[in-house]
């Protein structure tokens, strides 16, 4: 009876304890696999500051030859000029330029743009950067790259070095010897859009970082931009963050003009594109915003942007803050001048970073076996060196006792 009484409690209880055990593995893996994230920011002032891509979007009545918008354009111009003037006169270009370009661009195509627009280095002649008074532009470290929008030419000033990843300029540099001026260079337009964004991570609403500037007849405009950089680390699947690694402008842009191409043979309103890729496509150009049977436009922006919900692992964003100053100069002196200074703001760094990381699952689902089913290693550990010491004792005792076995014959023989 007893000996029952004893085995069944003996099972009872290691039902008890593989029961508990089970249930806090079960609580341990469930955290374990909510995959949640906590976010740490550091803010840091950069010794190296990387050059951000500079994009310009130029009206394209200022960005092209005028012949031809006299010639194979001038009905479409002159319309666009009469509606906007109240006075019926064609100025409507110079008086709302931004609203103009975005009611007569649709009518280009990228043929002409390609054709028609001024060359880059007509618009930027020469960067300025603190240093070595090396021009970038001319060691090919820097680049300008011509690009189309629905409203303007987009001008892209991308400098890369040699891993092709951006150019970086010396803090120290830019303080000691250039006034704080990181960089700088003259634009010859008369008005500009200007964003800063970094190459291959800008995101989809980078457009609403645009600021404008335009000249005065008789005035040189110089522009003092401070900019600071902020980066986003995010974690993939199946962290709550499910981030992806893509380029999500991009991946949303080329989405957008796929489908307005296939579907309407125009390009889709708003984005950018190269002119190599589609200058040679049926003469293809933009679709107008302002048209009212629009509503394939809008079941495309749903279906592109049903793609690039993701968030993109590696974001970068650039705040920047844009000042005036505004000098009287001869006529026909007029120029944009622009000089991108030193911050005294740090930059910052956000990265996402598991709560529950697989290195501390292994340590406590290790503690939690051990607790209910193992050894402690230092109760092992204690049990070796009572061991070796009882080991050493006994040894002692028999080398003692030894001796005294060979003491006393001695002693009887004498």
């Amino acid at each position: 009876m007893i000996l029952f009484l004893k085995s069944t409690l003996a099972v009872s209880i290691r039902a008890i304890c593989i029961a508990i055990f089970a249930w806090q593995f079960y609580l341990l893996t469930q955290n374990y696999q909510e995959f949640n994230v906590r976010k740490e920011v550091t803010h840091y002032i950069p010794d190296e500051i990387e050059f951000p891509e500079i994009r310009i979007k130029i009206p394209y009545q200022f960005a092209l030859d005028p012949v031809i918008l006299q010639t194979k354009y001038k009905s479409q111009f002159d319309e666009v000029c009469s509606d906007l003037s109240t006075k019926k006169e064609c100025n409507g270009h110079l008086t709302y330029p931004l609203i103009f370009s975005k009611s007569f661009g649709p009518y280009l195509r990228l043929s002409d743009i390609d054709d028609h627009s001024y060359a880059p280095e007509m618009f930027m002649a020469r960067i300025f950067t603190a240093g070595p008074k090396v021009d970038p532009l001319k060691t090919g470290e820097c680049k300008l790259i011509s690009e189309a929008s629905s409203s303007c030419l987009v001008l892209i000033l991308r400098c890369l070095d040699s891993s092709s990843l951006p150019l970086k300029l010396s803090r120290v540099d830019a303080v000691v010897n250039n006034a704080n001026h990181l960089f700088g260079f003259p634009l010859k337009a008369k008005a500009m859009l200007l964003n800063l964004v970094y190459p291959g991570k800008a995101a989809v609403e980078d457009d609403s970082l645009y600021v404008y500037s335009s000249l005065t007849p008789g005035k040189q405009v110089t522009h003092g931009i401070h900019f600071t950089k902020h980066t986003e680390n995010l974690l993939p699947s199946p962290h709550k963050t499910m981030c992806k690694d893509y380029n999500r402008r991009q991946t949303f842009e080329d989405c957008l003009n796929s489908n307005s191409s296939d579907q309407t043979g125009l390009l889709f309103p708003g984005t950018t594109v190269s002119l190599e890729k589609y200058k040679q496509t049926n003469e293809i150009r933009f679709n107008a915003m302002f048209r009212k049977d629009n509503g394939t436009l809008c079941e495309i922006y749903k279906r592109c942007r049903s793609l690039v919900t993701q968030p993109m692992c590696s974001s970068v964003q650039y705040s920047f803050k844009m000042s005036k100053t505004i000098e009287d100069v001869a006529k026909g002196e007029e120029k944009l001048i622009f000089h991108f200074s030193v911050s005294s703001e740090p930059d910052s760094l956000t990265e996402s970073k598991p709560e529950f990381p697989l290195s501390d699952y292994i340590i406590l689902s290790g503690s939690l076996i051990s607790t209910w089913f193992g050894i402690s290693i230092i109760g092992q550990l204690l049990v070796a060196s009572d061991l070796f010491c009882l080991a050493v004792e006994r040894k002692k005792t028999a080398v003692s006792e030894n001796q005294n076995e060979a003491v006393e014959p001695e002693v009887i023989n004498q």
